[in-house]
């Protein structure tokens, strides 16, 4: 296992080697995954693998995305400083930490209490002190909070519910990966909020991640 003093190296290598070839260019979001300490937010005994370049099982069927395809989602979300995010399945709190980094707000929404709690940990440990942490159903989305300028899901889905797209202020974003029932092929999906009830779907590139826990495709355990 790497020790403390190592993890700057392999951060910067995994900036140079997995997320900059991938066509991420903006340095806000360079910086963030250079200076979040990703290793933080697995299992103490998955530290030595935290920067490798795939989804890391962080227990009960939830998983930290791998690097690259995070820094891709972040890049075409054009992140800007006074955004208002939510991030849907927070998971251990890695993706709203490097949020926190470029953007106002993170509301980081999260219904596994103890992955909550633990995320709040490492939260104020680091002084990632403009991230909300919620409990609720993530398929409820955070009404309460909205309307948010982004949002992200972090993870799979069969589709996206209406519900969460109406969270969205206008001129909206939202983030995630798709793959359909039935469909071998996932991608993450940019869907943006023209106006009430006006919604433009776009894919981005292919993209393949575990679907997030209650966003499967709703035939998926039908015998």
């Amino acid at each position: 296992m790497p020790n403390t003093q190592n993890f700057d190296q392999i951060r910067e290598n995994m900036v140079d080697c997995q997320i900059h070839p991938m066509g991420v260019f903006d340095e806000k979001i360079l910086d963030a995954f250079m200076t979040v300490p990703r290793e933080e937010f697995v299992p103490d005994n998955m530290r030595g693998i935290a920067y490798v370049d795939e989804d890391i099982d962080i227990g009960n069927g939830r998983y930290l995305i791998e690097p690259s395809i995070i820094a891709r989602l972040m890049d075409k979300a054009a992140l800007k400083g006074d955004d208002v995010v939510l991030t849907i399945g927070s998971g251990s709190g890695y993706t709203a930490a490097l949020l926190s980094k470029i953007v106002s707000t993170v509301v980081s929404l999260e219904e596994d209490e103890n992955l909550l709690a633990k995320s709040q940990e490492i939260w104020d440990r680091y002084a990632f002190c403009n991230i909300v942490g919620i409990s609720g159903a993530l398929k409820e989305g955070a009404a309460k909070h909205a309307p948010y300028s982004l949002i992200i899901i972090n993870g799979c889905v069969a589709h996206v519910p209406q519900k969460i797209k109406d969270q969205l202020g206008e001129g909206g974003r939202l983030l995630t990966v798709i793959r359909p029932s039935g469909s071998n092929t996932a991608q993450a999906l940019l869907v943006e909020k023209i106006k009430e009830g006006v919604f433009s779907d776009r894919i981005l590139f292919d993209a393949s991640t575990p679907y997030l826990l209650g966003f499967e495709p709703e035939d998926r355990f039908k015998f």
